[in-house]
């Protein structure tokens, strides 16, 4: 995984095919719920490694490897509600504690289990923690380019906050949020998989977005008369022009990246804004198609059932920029999502 800068210019790239989440400054807190924990590497102990060939903590501790440059700490492969490591990374002496802290690691993993119901989350198969430092927030990205059905999702562990909490205006609650709308908006059973852009419905990178997909009825609604438009955006000027000059087609200023991540952040919003907004603006029609949706509806509920999430007032959140990143099959500079 690629370390990457989350700005409009890095929008005007050819990018990896990911999405990310830039940290930006938050003051909130969180809560978590304990499940157990599995660590599949304590099998491997006699073996002087993880089992993956990859350094034991011995070796880190020693300072005996480098940096790989993305801040990478753990992958972790999820077993219902329990997470079970697959390797630890190498990295630079200066992370070391981070990688080390598995109870963090914990804490986190069992936040995102307690923010997310089971049944919507079985899409999600690997947990990655790293440490983001002021670029990185969090990101999902499939495991398999030609498969939708299986997602990773990385989450950075100096994002600060209680972890002992839930509260929807915490940005780890935000970002988490975000990232599980891309693939909720991304997986299989929204997009069909294919490099073929000629698309009669809007075309994500991955593939071409069902009709009745929650993201092609977003590009629908505020998207499709100013598609061209905005893939023509060649500079940082041009991309503030485009937001200034469609602001209230947009939840934040970073929604207006492009559909995938405008997906994202309609549904962030939709789930941590207290009332369903009455306004005449396409952002307002935006949130409202949410409420379309039962399956969506429900989903809103069940997240919100904790007292914490109940009394948040709207516009409490605070803005982030998230960015979907693509490969080879996105072929449309300065359009990702």
């Amino acid at each position: 995984m690629k370390n990457v800068r989350l700005n409009l210019v890095t929008l005007l790239a050819v990018l990896v095919f990911f999405t990310a989440c830039k940290k930006e400054d938050f003051d909130f807190d969180n809560k978590y719920e304990e499940t157990e924990w599995i660590d599949e590497a304590e099998e491997d102990e006699d073996n002087g490694d993880d089992g993956f060939g990859q350094t034991d903590d011995t070796d880190l501790e020693e300072g005996n490897v480098e940096s790989i440059g993305d801040g990478t700490l753990t992958t972790y492969k999820i077993d219902g509600d329990n997470i079970i490591k697959i390797k630890d990374h190498t990295v630079a002496n200066d992370l070391l504690s981070f990688q080390q802290d598995k109870q963090k690691h914990q804490k986190m993993w069992s936040y995102y289990t307690r923010l997310i119901p089971a049944k919507y989350r079985d899409k999600i198969v690997e947990f990655v923690v790293f440490h983001g430092g002021d670029d990185l927030a969090g990101y999902v990205a499939p495991i398999n380019e030609d498969d939708l059905s299986k997602w990773k999702m990385g989450l950075s562990i100096d994002l600060g906050g209680d972890l002992d909490n839930i509260n929807v205006k915490e940005e780890f609650a935000y970002v988490t949020i975000h990232e599980f709308g891309h693939v909720l908006t991304l997986s299989d059973e929204q997009v069909a998989v294919g490099d073929d852009g000629n698309c009669s419905t809007y075309f994500t990178g991955e593939g071409c977005s069902f009709r009745e997909s929650y993201i092609n009825a977003l590009y629908e609604l505020g998207w499709k008369d100013i598609a061209q438009e905005h893939q023509n955006i060649q500079t940082f000027e041009e991309s503030e022009a485009f937001y200034g000059k469609y602001e209230d087609r947009f939840v934040t200023d970073y929604a207006a990246t492009n559909p995938g991540e405008d997906a994202a952040e309609v549904f962030a919003v939709f789930i941590t804004q207290d009332d369903k907004p009455t306004g005449t603006s396409i952002a307002d029609q935006k949130v409202r198609l949410m409420y379309n949706y039962p399956e969506l509806v429900e989903l809103r509920n069940t997240i919100r059932k904790d007292p914490v999430l109940r009394t948040m007032q709207p516009g409490s959140w605070k803005k982030i920029g998230c960015k979907h990143k693509h490969g080879k099959k996105q072929q449309h500079v300065g359009h990702t999502h």
